[in-house]
């Protein structure tokens, strides 16, 4: 694929990704504030309806404590339920208690603010304060007799409830549907009683009522389940299945699949603590976020139209930018070695490309020379690879023991100083000494005896070591600093976790024709992970050195077991044995085996021909 269109493509995903991004970010942010709008718009409604209706109910509460505090009523009451009506002298004071009753009822603050207030009773009273009614049932012990609600009035024996919506039963035209609240007047022997107290149906309109538009259907339920008000559902099991949703007290909204309708719905309900009327408001929730379409096809079309413009000017742009690119590519396919040496002519107006231009044919210069100097410098480069291997030495080692040297000289002052400072000295002497690149086991061992007796002084206690090497390997020659380094790496990554005393060990001895060393500790031990990637790059390392003779250069970089590992196949000729375990006791090992054959006479007469 061409620059070009490396460019189109990459800077056009990234406009895609990014105008995805914000139109998501800003339609969600968008959805979330206009569903979280309209929730609180539904809570403060349903809350509105409760507090409403609670104040019309107040009133009619009111007045029915009202009348029943006034103890000539309550007598007038229980008059007309304990008189027999039979006897002709009792209507002298069944009159007069219904004009006690009557009269209370007629009361201007009673005429002004009910529809009507009325007081029945089983033996056919029936006393009313809307005396506009020109026509009052004569049948009126069959309509108190048909009232529905008196068994119930009953049964809470003074209390105040709430009677649905029903046909007004006292006028004898004009049905009028009105609802109620009822209180029964009790006596020693039960219900003397009942106070009805009416108000129009409308009122419940003028409460419960909602615009059409706004598609949000309202259910009100009373405390006993009866259906209060419901703006105009005809289904009755809807009205059945809603009558019976549980509402929390929290008048949270809530998302639930209708069962019958399969939609989902926006449920938000509350309860009166007073009435004891639930008010439930219903929305469809597809119908909430239909206006979030209008916004979300918007974003989309903007969306689009950005992404059309970017990619037009991205392609012409990078028509643009690429062009001398292109060009140079041409130069530079063109070159061979015999023009090498000739001088590239390129025009630009792009001070970027020229640039690149005349690093090019310095380039071009400096390989021609390259070139004729590559054949010389393979041997040295072999060399060199050695010699870099050879001096790849961690030097953190010193950086510690400077410190312990400070720390001692400054707290103590005591002759460890003196111990510290000739093991340092020996340390150096053999690490920087370049006459030979050889030594002994014996010369490893006494240079790792000084690094432990440095790191001794530096982890105290912590640290213990044993050194236990046969003297028939001790003259046996290896590459230098190569049992310090395997010391180091372990004293540096076998405890990262562990705070436990730190136990090294060296072992030597001899195994058949080889020496054989090992190098144990107590500590982490190898990762699975990290010692098989270990294990690979050591079978990397030895492919490589096996077809070293036919590369024409050798790279080996960074340092660790890996470069231990190389120096020894080079040193050794590849008859090296470089292994890496974990014990199953706990801690790692690092176990060397080599040939027996090599003494210092012999590494001496073959230090300069390992690489020819």
């Amino acid at each position: 694929m061409s620059f070009q269109w490396q460019l189109l493509l990459t800077y056009s995903l990234l406009i895609i990704i990014l105008v995805i991004a914000l139109g998501t970010s800003f339609f969600l942010y968008t959805s979330n504030v206009f569903e979280s709008n309209a929730y609180s718009n539904l809570e403060v409604i349903t809350d509105k309806m409760l507090e409403q209706f609670d104040k019309h109910i107040i009133p009619m509460d009111l007045v029915t404590t009202y009348l029943l505090s006034d103890k000539d009523i309550i007598s007038s009451i229980s008059s007309l339920a304990t008189i027999e009506r039979i006897n002709i002298e009792s209507n002298r004071f069944i009159t007069e208690a219904q004009k006690t009753i009557h009269s209370a009822l007629l009361s201007y603050g009673i005429d002004k603010n009910f529809y009507r207030v009325s007081f029945i009773n089983r033996n056919g009273d029936f006393l009313t304060s809307n005396f506009r009614i020109l026509s009052i049932r004569k049948d009126l012990e069959t309509a108190i007799g048909e009232l529905e609600w008196l068994e119930l009035a009953d049964s809470l024996k003074g209390r105040k409830t709430i009677i649905p919506p029903y046909l007004d039963p006292w006028p004898t035209s004009d049905n009028i549907k009105v609802f109620g609240l009822v209180r029964a007047v009790i006596g020693i022997n039960g219900s003397m009683g009942y106070i009805e107290v009416q108000s129009p149906y409308s009122e419940l309109e003028k409460i419960f009522s909602l615009p059409k538009e706004e598609g949000i259907n309202v259910v009100v339920v009373t405390d006993r389940g009866e259906i209060l008000y419901h703006n105009g559902i005809k289904q009755l099991d809807m009205l059945e299945y809603y009558s019976q949703l549980d509402i929390s007290d929290d008048n949270k909204p809530t998302v639930i699949k209708n069962p019958k309708t399969g939609v989902d719905e926006i449920i938000v309900g509350a309860a009166s603590d007073y009435t004891g009327i639930k008010v439930i408001l219903i929305q469809d929730k597809s119908i909430l976020i239909k206006p979030l379409l209008f916004t979300g096809n918007i974003a989309i079309m903007v969306g689009v139209l950005v992404i059309i413009i970017s990619v037009i000017c991205i392609y012409f742009l990078s028509k643009r930018l690429t062009k001398p690119i292109k060009e140079l590519k041409e130069k530079m396919e063109a070159t061979e070695l015999d023009n090498l040496p000739q001088e590239i002519k390129f025009s630009s107006s792009n001070k970027e490309i020229e640039s690149i231009t005349r690093s090019f044919q310095r380039l071009r210069a400096r390989l021609n020379e390259s070139i004729q100097n590559e054949i010389k410098s393979r041997e040295l480069q072999m060399q060199a690879s050695f010699d870099s291997l050879q001096a790849q030495v961690n030097p953190h080692f010193i950086y510690n023991t400077l410190n312990v040297l400070a720390n001692k000289g400054i707290e103590t002052g005591d002759d460890e100083i003196c111990e510290i400072c000739d093991s340092i000295a020996a340390m150096l002497r053999y690490s920087t000494s370049t006459l030979k690149r050889y030594a002994t086991i014996k010369d490893e061992l006494e240079h790792v005896s000084n690094y432990l007796l440095l790191m001794k002084k530096r982890f105290e206690h912590r640290l213990v070591f044993n050194i236990d090497v046969d003297n028939e390997i001790l003259d046996q020659v290896l590459p230098k600093i190569v049992l310090q380094h395997i010391v180091e790496n372990s004293i540096n990554h076998g405890f990262e976790k562990k705070q436990e005393r730190m136990n090294i060990e060296i072992i030597g001895y001899r195994k058949g024709d080889c020496w054989h060393i090992e190098i144990n500790d107590n500590g982490d031990g190898f990762d699975d992970k990290v010692l098989t990637e270990i294990k690979e790059k050591l079978n990397e390392m030895k492919s490589e050195l096996e077809i070293l003779d036919y590369k024409s250069g050798f790279q080996i970089g960074g340092m660790g077991l890996i470069n231990t590992y190389a120096r020894l196949m080079l040193f050794f000729k590849g008859t090296v044995t470089f292994e890496i375990k974990n014990n199953v006791q706990g801690g790692a090992s690092v176990i060397i085996e080599a040939p027996m054959r090599i003494q210092e006479e012999e590494a001496m007469n073959n230090d300069t021909n390992y690489y020819n």
